[in-house]
This record gives structure tokens, sequence and C-alpha cells, in this order.
């Protein structure tokens, strides 16, 4: 007996191997969007990858420390919105550029996994590897 649930679906042999909803992790880069700043949506032409950051004069990728294309420009609502969980003060980590002194926090570390080398997204300089337990941003009471 043969068993086919539509569209060569076979029960039997060809088991779901995840029951989770795949939700992408947003990369995220810049002050807290309860800060005020006006943020856009920038693309790496080098790797191809996507990530949000706050605007500025000139944005440099922090994957290849190359000059970054903005796609979009996008309020602080706009994106707390989208990127909901990924921008919660537990998921940002705080980090600090030694050579242009900007201080801002990101969210790589929970979308890109084994990598360290990192560049800073104002001057284009590599930055350290980040300390095994980062600062978090202080927690709102």
């Amino acid at each position: 007996m043969k068993l086919i649930l539509g569209f060569g679906y076979y029960p039997y042999t060809q088991k779901p191997v995840d029951y989770q909803p795949y939700r992408p992790v947003y990369l995220f880069r810049g002050p807290p969007p309860d800060a005020g700043f006006s943020y856009g949506l920038f693309e790496d032409e080098e790797t191809g990858k996507k990530y949000y950051a706050d605007l500025g004069l000139d944005s440099f990728s922090p994957l290849s420390g190359k000059s970054a294309k903005l796609l979009e420009e996008m309020t602080s609502d706009q994106i707390e919105r989208l990127l909901g969980d990924d921008i919660k003060k537990d998921n940002l980590r705080q980090c600090q550029c030694k050579y242009c002194g900007a201080d801002y926090f990101d969210n790589f570390h929970l979308g890109i996994k084994g990598r360290d080398d990192f560049f800073c997204h104002r001057c284009g300089s590599k930055l350290p590897p980040p300390p095994a337990e980062a600062k978090k941003p202080p927690q709102e009471k």
C-alpha cells in the first residue's frame, strides 16, 4: 500500500527536520533606536550582506571595511517595528572604536557566528576582537 499526499510528499520517508519557523536575524549597528537617530539599510557589495546602521557622513561596512551602499533610509520607529527582538537590550553588545572614538551597540555576534574580525562603520578601521564578556547597555528600571 502506498500513501502519497499531494505534490509527491511521502510521510513515511520524508520527515520534517525542524518544527520551528525560520526567522532571520537582522544585523544592526549603531545607537539603540530609543535614542532617536535616523537609520538606513546598507549593503556590503563585497560580501552581499545587508545590515541596518545609523546614518552618517560616510558609512563603511562592518564586514569588509569598505564603503557601504545605502539602500533605504528609515526612522527609529520603523527600525523598532522591523527588528523587534534583535535590538532588545539583552541582544546588543557595546563596542567602541579606539581609532575614531565611535561608541555604539551591535548584534553582529548573534547573526554571524564564528567571525571576530569586524570593522568600524564610522572610520573603516579593523576593530579588536570583543572580550569574552562584552559590555551590555544599561538596563532600564
